[in-house]
């Protein structure tokens, strides 16, 4: 797959192309000036990484600060993309306020005796305050491409689409993406991402997973039990890179992420979950993702149970969701997402309509008409798990009928997981699929697709 690259500051001789519209990156053509001396137009995407994305990316109506970097001897000719023209010396910052939501390209263009023009033009997206639509499609499943063998992804995904899958979850892990600062490797995603997409798929990415260069981890920090990538990154702009450089990357074929996974949980929060660390880094990936991509759909990170009180939770892990509404992080996503893992024979579909009820009931009194969805249920076939009674093939496509057809609520649901991860029918925790590790259709494979039917 070509890389696309986005440019937030262009430097183009006046003349020598035409400025960039509201809808495209304007075409680069460089000046025959020395790199170190050039002007420069700001806030570039350096700038947004170094400094956060709030300088480029916000609601409307929106204030963004300009400036230009080695503009000494010019004039400038300021064009605003739509909020007027002005003529100012070149090195006078300008507030520009963007009333509506759209993707903008504010220019100006620097003019001196005795020297080439120079367009510059910088990219700013302003998002409504409205909802974002996401695309159609209630039906999805979680599976770990990147981690299956290769040789079944093909059979794999020709099961799902002819079962009547519309969705899939597929980690893309940080550690995997950026194991070193700044140096990326796509081999592990661009092949599943492409085929998933190419086989008619709607793509949720889970992006989570922190590197250890990130976090600072080391042999004595690390608690016993906890995974390595569940530790917070020490810098928020390390995790802000990364979302901003894999939803550039997947622009037009991944609608979808879910930025971290469980934040409530201290299986994927270590050492103990932090509502207010997560709202950081929540909002800091949501400013990202949408300057990479407006239409994106930012999910946030799908919480353990229903995110509020269930009687199971750690401490800080009660009441989770009331802690992000009441901070800055309650505007940061388009979707909210919950695991809601109820017991299929304890009452189960009662107690998990419940559950989703209380999630929607909690919005709704804030005056939040979001979507919500479930972007984990459902209950393995292996042994015993949690300390409750083992349930059998059949028992387990049974709860994919409820699931998928009598709950209220959610508007899309994705079973976990789609495929037996380890032929190992010992663990509970390796037996959640619809299909055997050899790919061979569950009971719970064909309940799905007869009801699709």
């Amino acid at each position: 797959m070509r890389r696309r690259i986005l440019l937030a500051a262009v430097l183009i001789v006046a003349g020598a192309c035409a400025g960039g519209s509201a809808a495209q990156t304007p075409q680069v053509v460089h000046p025959s000036l020395d790199d170190a001396l050039a002007p420069v137009l700001h806030p570039t995407v350096d700038d947004a990484l170094a400094q956060g994305f709030d300088l480029v990316v916000g609601r409307a109506p929106f204030v963004a600060r300009l400036w230009v970097d080695n503009a000494d001897g010019y004039r400038a000719h300021w064009d605003l993309d739509g909020e007027g023209a002005t003529d100012a010396p070149g090195s006078r910052p300008r507030q520009v306020r963007f009333a509506r939501a759209g993707i903008f390209h504010p220019g100006v263009t620097l003019s001196a005796a005795g020297r080439p023009d120079v367009r510059l033009v910088t990219r700013i997206v302003v998002l409504d305050a409205e909802p974002l639509s996401v695309p159609e499609g209630r039906f999805g499943v979680n599976e770990d491409l990147a981690a299956d063998p290769p040789q079944q992804l093909a059979q794999e995904l020709a099961l799902m689409k002819a079962a009547g899958v519309d969705w899939l979850r597929l980690p893309l892990r940080w550690f995997w993406l950026e194991p070193q600062r700044g140096r990326y490797r796509w081999d592990r995603s661009d092949g599943v991402v492409q085929r998933a997409d190419e086989a008619g798929l709607r793509l949720l990415a889970v992006l989570g997973g922190t590197p250890r260069w990130s976090s600072g981890l080391d042999a004595a920090t690390r608690g016993r039990g906890a995974p390595s990538d569940a530790f917070a990154p020490l810098d928020t702009r390390d995790f802000a890179a990364y979302v901003w450089r894999v939803v550039d990357r997947y622009r037009g074929q991944i609608a979808a992420y879910e930025l971290l996974n469980e934040p409530n949980s201290p299986d994927h929060w270590a050492p103990v979950p932090n509502a207010a660390r997560f709202g950081e880094l929540l909002c800091a990936g949501y400013l990202a993702a949408k300057y990479a991509d407006p239409q994106s759909a930012i999910v946030l990170g799908g919480l353990n149970g229903n995110g509020l009180d269930l009687g199971y939770e750690t401490p800080e892990a009660r009441d989770f969701l009331k802690a992000i509404y009441a901070g800055p992080a309650a505007r940061c996503f388009d979707v909210l997402a919950i695991h809601p893992f109820a017991h299929p024979l304890e009452d189960g579909g009662k107690v998990l309509q419940t559950w989703i009820d209380a999630t929607r009931h909690y919005m709704a009194e804030r005056g939040d008409h979001r979507p919500l969805w479930v972007t984990e249920i459902g209950w393995s076939t292996g042994a015993s798990l949690w300390g409750h009674a083992p349930v059998t093939e059949e028992q387990q496509a049974e709860w994919v009928r409820v699931v998928y057809e009598r709950i209220n609520g959610p508007q899309k649901v994705f079973w976990y997981n789609f495929k037996e991860n380890r032929p190992d029918p010992t663990d509970p925790e390796h037996q959640w699929g619809w299909v055997r590790y050899d790919l061979q259709p569950k009971p719970a494979y064909h309940a799905f697709s007869d009801l699709k039917r």
